[in-house]
């Protein structure tokens, strides 16, 4: 191990995974073999502390139990990493620019983490824009279906203004003829009044010429 390498506390390194310290200390106690001996310390997580090699090998438990692998998959899997670094193997990815170089997989680790931590943002910004997509397609339709409605409307208010305008000249048309009735009765009672002062006027005179 590099003697440069920067060592965290275990608070520090649940904020940097997002993780709880809870989760933090139950991975320390399950992949404690592919650990340095300070991050898995059994006096307890205040005495634990994580170096850069540390830091990467969470991250890459962090990815792999984020893809639903049990803790014996994710075990096999650092395993595998762990001996494809052995000097000799087929699989052996390290740095070659002096001595004391570190590995090259913790930043190749670091750099997988980052391009998940993209992807996982632009799966949301994918599942934002679609459930914007989505209300923007119920307020579309609430539109739509308002102005259906504000249509129906319109033409419930044009029918009412015909049926009043309608009950308007049914109304005249009956005033006017309640009118022209009554001019005829008292047309004709005029007529009867009439009659009946001449022949009183009448009787009076032939009965008159008889005395």
């Amino acid at each position: 191990m590099s003697n440069t390498s920067r060592y965290r506390q275990p608070q520090e390194l649940a904020a940097r995974l997002e993780v709880s310290p809870s989760t933090l200390r139950r991975w320390s106690e399950e992949f404690s073999d592919f650990l340095s001996s300070e991050a898995s310390s059994s006096e307890g997580k205040q005495h634990r502390r994580y170096s850069d090699d540390d830091l990467a090998t969470l991250i890459t438990v962090k990815g792999l139990m984020g893809d639903g692998l049990t803790y014996d998959q994710v075990r096999d899997r650092l395993l595998e990493a762990r001996d494809s670094r052995q000097p000799g193997s087929a699989g052996s990815v390290v740095a070659t620019e002096g001595p004391g170089a570190l590995p090259l997989a913790p930043a190749m680790t670091f750099l997988a983490d980052t391009l998940h931590n993209v992807a996982d943002s632009q799966q949301a910004v994918l599942n934002s824009q679609a459930a914007n997509r989505e209300l923007l397609g119920v307020v579309l339709q609430d539109n739509f279906n308002l102005k259906e409605e504000n249509s129906r409307m319109r033409e419930r208010m044009l029918e009412l203004e015909r049926q009043v305008t309608q009950m308007r000249r049914d109304e005249e048309t009956r005033r006017e003829s309640l009118r022209a009735e009554l001019e005829a009765r008292m047309h004709e009672m005029q007529r009867s009044m009439m009659m009946h002062s001449r022949s009183g006027c009448l009787a009076g005179l032939f009965g008159g010429g008889r005395l």
